[in-house]
């Protein structure tokens, strides 16, 4: 048993490291169709493996907050995929299961974090909070979002697609620092949340700039991505 553990921690941090590379190409390649698709294929393939590992080890290591912020994770990843098949089509049962499940795990990060604040007084509770949150309002805009279809006059498939991309990329990036915190002596609050308070305005700015595109010729390119 124990060699499998470290068997699939090492599988987790291969992973870890394929998914930090396959999503900065991913990013840096954006406006390059051709070579966005095949980099952002791995970057998921990489995240699939992350979270079938992650939920793995918090199991067996009774670890809960790393049990749900795979979830979390994953489900930002998991909607960014989705959005490219939905962006002309109603959404599925599976994602509106998808929905579901994030929906719990977020309430079940607030419950923890509300829990580990009050009973335990300690101010590491602030970053299951705040994953939980953000986790609420991603699921709030999805759900809205799925009462209009994804159409060709409405760049909106491809905002959700980009938001949830890179906001599962700053999930990936911030197990990256986590795991170098104790190196450099950072706070953990401070590793935990620093990707996200950092980059999140990237994002906005980022989806500012696509709600003003004529998407026109990109979306005949990309609809080979659904495929």
């Amino acid at each position: 048993m124990e060699q499998f553990i470290k068997i699939s921690l090492i599988i987790h941090v291969i992973a870890g490291t394929g998914a930090l590379i396959f999503g900065a190409l991913s990013i840096y390649f954006k406006k390059n169709t051709p070579k966005h698709r095949p980099m952002g294929k791995y970057y998921f393939y990489s995240m699939t493996v992350i979270f079938i590992t992650g939920v793995y080890l918090s199991i067996i290591r009774y670890n809960l907050f790393l049990f749900f912020i795979s979830f979390f994770t994953y489900y930002a990843c998991i909607v960014a995929y989705r959005a490219i098949k939905l962006k002309n089509n109603s959404p599925k049962t599976i994602d509106k299961l998808v929905d579901i499940i994030a929906f719990l795990t977020n309430l079940s990060l607030i419950v923890f974090a509300v829990y580990t604040l009050i009973k335990l007084q300690k101010i590491d509770a602030l970053v299951p909070l705040a994953f939980g949150s953000l986790g609420m309002l991603g699921v709030k805009a999805n759900y809205k979002k799925y009462h209009t279809l994804y159409n060709k006059k409405d760049n909106q498939w491809l905002q959700t697609h980009v938001g949830n991309m890179m906001g599962s990329y700053i999930g990936a990036i911030t197990a990256f620092t986590v795991n170098q915190a104790w190196k450099l002596e950072v706070p953990n609050i401070v590793a935990w949340l620093g990707p996200t308070i950092i980059l999140t305005p990237i994002i906005i700015m980022e989806l500012r700039k696509l709600k003003n595109i004529n998407l026109g010729s990109l979306q005949n390119k990309t609809s080979s991505l659904a495929n």
